[in-house]
C-alpha cells in the first residue's frame, strides 16, 4: 500500500496545467548589439514544488479529500533548469564592463551566482531586496522576498 500524498493525489492536475517550452521557444533571438547594463528576470525552476493550503489539523492528519492543492511556479509561465538558462550566450550582448542585474529568489541564490558566471560576470552583491509582502512559508524558511 502506497502513501497518499499531495504530490501523489494532484499529480494528474500538475501535469496538465503545467506550462512546459523550450528554451528556444521562450526567447527570441538576442539583439545583434552590446549593452552596459542587463537586466534578467529568469523562469527559476522549483522541481515541482507545489504550495497548499493549511486546510489539514497536522501532518499526522492530513485531509487529501479536501482540495488543498494552491499553486506552482511552472502555472504561471514555464520554467526552465539552470543548465537550460546557461544556454543563453548573455555574454554575446554585454559589453566587458556591463553590470547584470539579475532576480532570484532565496532558494536559488547559489543558481543565481553559478549563472552569472556562466554568463561571464562576476557576483559582486545584492542590489535590492524587494518584499513581497506574501507569506510562503517555503521549504525551509519564509521565502517572502526576491533578491536583484
Amino acid at each position: 500500500m502506497s502513501t497518499k500524498t499531495g504530490y501523489s493525489v494532484y499529480n494528474e492536475e500538475v501535469e496538465r496545467r503545467a506550462k512546459k517550452n523550450t528554451l528556444i521557444s521562450i526567447y527570441p533571438k538576442l539583439p545583434n548589439k552590446k549593452f552596459d547594463i542587463i537586466l534578467a528576470d529568469p523562469p527559476w525552476h522549483y522541481n515541482g514544488k507545489l504550495q497548499f493550503d493549511k486546510s489539514s489539523k497536522s501532518k499526522e492528519k492530513i485531509d487529501l479529500s479536501k482540495k488543498i492543492f494552491i499553486s506552482t511556479s511552472d502555472f504561471k509561465y514555464p520554467t526552465l533548469k539552470t543548465s537550460e538558462l546557461m544556454k543563453l550566450p548573455v555574454n554575446e550582448i554585454s559589453k566587458d564592463d556591463c553590470i547584470l542585474f539579475m532576480w532570484t529568489s532565496n532558494p536559488h541564490l547559489a543558481q543565481a551566482i553559478e549563472l552569472g558566471k556562466a554568463w561571464g560576470f562576476e557576483y559582486k552583491t545584492v542590489a535590492f531586496v524587494w518584499d513581497k509582502m506574501n507569506h510562503n512559508p517555503g521549504q525551509y524558511t519564509l521565502s517572502n522576498c526576491e533578491l536583484l
